[in-house]
């Protein structure tokens, strides 16, 4: 087309015959310059949309990994304003002062700290007993007690006051209220679910007494969007109140292998808040978690004149995922415990079929087994199984919560 151009304005110049000349130079000009401009548009402003746009994707993509914001309730101002509602009309209707403080404030009040206190709180230095274990043997540390028992943590977590009114051999108070135990499922970085459930169970289900203790399931973090704070705040709560106890789950051990230096886990953009958001303190009290807490049954047993028929003649054992049938507590694997969902059979020698049983039908006792982990079946009720995995990190799902000795559902 340059070539083309050039002609045209030379035989111009030359006062060139048009007649046979014009046409075909008019005609290489002019597909000459819906090359170009064809080119230029291609150039300058196509090609840098499309990088624009795949910029774009990335982005979108990114905060999806970090949060699961398209999952997660929380995201759409209706629900949070829902939520806001609800634990101003649960404070509101409630009929006495708890003794948890999450029953004691909005659950949409931050827990935030001073800025020099939210620093301090944040500091890695790498060198906690867990860290030092991971960099020697590139893996995890099992906790000192990996099979806990509710009855001694309650014993090692007592408050002085309640040490002393036990070796004074006061009273002890006959309400069936105050002895109910509290099992929550998976929380998954869910801080306001997770408050409103305690306040909701504490005011509506348990005349606005404190429980006894609260346990949960494991998987406090990952696809939420608080999962640091859900740490934070158990951790206060059990301080504080000396009741409230969780065994470890998958992600909350991917989580500590991230936060130890697992390259693995640490390339993942899911984990960028273990870097910025967690402790030495957290770090260690997450290496601590045990995989089971065992909750004897005469914790369970309701004092006479409570005015509860209710029974409770077996051990429950809180565990995350699930347990082998026909296999010792002691000699259960710790990936079985923190991830089984399925018993897989050894395929037949004849028809070379396997055959898959839910662990919940699969677990015959004698204990009760309460556990998590299995969200796509939701609420569980077996005989001897509970799961309480319902979701609640997926949009329009609940968090939810059992009482002992009633079985009571709440969420």
């Amino acid at each position: 087309w340059r070539q083309a151009l050039f002609i045209a304005v030379a035989g111009w110049k030359h006062r060139v015959a048009a007649t046979s000349v014009s046409r075909p130079l008019l005609t290489a000009l002019l597909l000459g310059s819906i090359s170009c401009s064809s080119y230029c548009c291609y150039a300058f402003v196509i090609n840098p949309l499309q990088k624009l746009t795949l910029d774009s994707r990335k982005i979108l993509q990114n905060e999806s990994d970090n949060h699961d914001r398209c999952l997660h309730p929380l995201y759409c101002p209706d629900r949070k304003q829902h939520a806001t509602n609800i634990g101003s009309l649960l404070l509101a209707t409630s009929s006495g002062n708890s003794n948890n403080a999450a029953a004691d404030k909005n659950p949409n009040e931050s827990d935030a700290l001073t800025s020099s206190q939210k620093n301090q709180s944040s500091t890695r230095t790498y060198s906690t007993k867990a860290d030092k274990y991971f960099q020697k043997h590139h893996r995890i540390p099992l906790p000192e007690i990996s099979h806990d028992n509710l009855d001694r943590l309650l014993q090692l977590h007592q408050h002085p006051e309640q040490k002393e009114a036990n070796n004074d051999n006061a009273p002890q108070s006959s309400s069936a209220s105050d002895r109910n135990i509290l099992i929550i499922g998976d929380v998954h970085g869910c801080l306001v679910e997770l408050k409103l459930l305690i306040q909701k169970a504490i005011h509506q289900h348990n005349q606005s007494q404190n429980f006894r203790a609260i346990v949960l399931v494991g998987d406090l973090v990952n696809k939420g969007p608080q999962s640091a704070e859900v740490i934070k705040f158990v951790r206060r709560q059990q301080q504080k109140y000396h009741n409230v106890f969780t065994v470890r789950g998958n992600h909350d051990d991917r989580a500590l292998a991230a936060a130890l230096g697992d390259e693995e886990c640490a390339r993942k953009s899911r984990y960028d808040w273990v870097k910025k958001g967690l402790s030495d303190e957290d770090i260690e009290w997450m290496a601590e978690l045990p995989y089971t807490i065992t909750i004897p049954s005469r914790l369970l047993k309701q004092p006479q004149g409570s005015g509860s028929e209710t029974k409770q003649d077996q051990d429950v054992i809180v565990v995350h995922a699930g347990l082998l049938p026909n296999v010792s507590l002691v000699d259960q694997d710790t990936r079985t415990m923190t991830t089984i969902r399925d018993l897989i059979s050894i395929p037949d020698e004849v028809d070379g079929k396997e055959t898959k049983e839910n662990i919940a039908k699969a677990w015959k006792g004698p204990e009760l087994v309460i556990f998590g982990h299995d969200a796509k079946r939701g609420l569980q009720q077996e005989e001897y199984a509970i799961g309480l995995d319902t979701g609640c990190v997926y949009g329009g799902k609940q968090l939810t919560g059992i009482i002992l000795p009633e079985k009571k559902i709440v969420n």
